[in-house]
């Protein structure tokens, strides 16, 4: 058949780019959810820092106020955290009644569970709160998911496995769920020649390719956001740890150098309650 050949290996091309974009948003999804965990362990760490520092006598005035600031940046954290929380479980019944009339509909639904949805909409922030939603594949516009819409294998001789478009839907202000509209549909399949599908693969290939390196930028922001809570989380964690040990509870009787480890600790816990409530933009 005339340009059989073409369309095939631009289906394949389509299908490939599309497993790659594939891959690369849910490693993204997975990094977003190890951030969320890092957080959750800084609030801990945070609240022991507090403790501490609350127990220790004739402490300098500085570290007062700035102890105080840090309890503050957390409690608004946590405020966030206790907000997503009720919206997630909401969106989690919405997104469950929905699921089967999408896929009766024809529409692939693909909800992420509650702790992917929690660590997507503190990575990135929510309507909620005003701040601006950087679903994955780029700020401020909806951006191209992978749907597979069956077809025949293109080892069958088939139109292969077609990689439709699908919108990554804000359900609710957490905005997890990802719907899908299929753009490269069996209409197009049946009734077009195979130059017009094997171009439209083409165009829709470059688009998913273009989105894949949009998730790889974003997906580096997340990372170095990881292991910088990390780092701080260790570093407290650790610092903490040997004054704990140590059991001085008057700054008084500190040595120059445990005051200075004291200041290292102080400067480090301000870093990381600011840290905890930065968004990925």
């Amino acid at each position: 058949m005339l340009n059989s050949g073409y369309k095939k290996a631009a289906l394949n091309d389509y299908e490939k780019a599309g497993e790659i974009y594939k891959r690369e948003y849910e490693s993204t999804i997975t990094y977003c959810e190890v951030l969320h965990n890092y957080k959750q362990t800084a609030v801990n760490i945070l609240k022991d820092y507090e403790d501490y520092i609350s127990s220790l006598a004739n402490k300098p005035k500085e570290i007062e106020k700035s102890t105080y600031e840090i309890s503050v940046r957390r409690k608004q954290f946590e405020s966030e955290l206790d907000e997503l929380y009720l919206e997630s479980k909401k969106n989690e019944k919405i997104s469950k009644k929905t699921a089967g009339a999408g896929v009766l509909a024809g529409i692939g639904i693909a909800s992420y569970g509650p702790t992917a949805a929690m660590g997507i909409a503190t990575t990135f922030g929510t309507a909620s709160t005003g701040a601006p939603i950087a679903i994955l594949a780029g700020a401020a516009k909806t951006n191209a998911a992978l749907a597979w819409l069956g077809g025949g294998t293109l080892a069958a001789g088939g139109g292969g496995i077609a990689a439709g478009e699908t919108l990554l839907a804000l359900a609710g202000p957490v905005g997890w769920a990802i719907g899908g509209t299929a753009l490269l549909g069996s209409g197009l399949m049946a009734n077009s020649k195979n130059k017009k599908i094997a171009e439209e693969a083409k165009k829709k290939t470059k688009e998913i390719r273009f989105e894949t390196n949009e998730v790889k930028k974003i997906k580096v922001k997340i990372c170095a956001e990881k292991d910088a809570i990390k780092s701080l989380n260790d570093g407290i964690d650790f610092l903490l740890n040997g004054f704990k040990f140590y059991e001085c509870r008057d700054y008084n009787q500190f040595s120059n150098h445990e005051k200075d480890k004291l200041i290292q600790m102080k400067n480090s816990a301000e870093s990381l309650s600011k840290r905890i409530g930065v968004k990925v933009s």
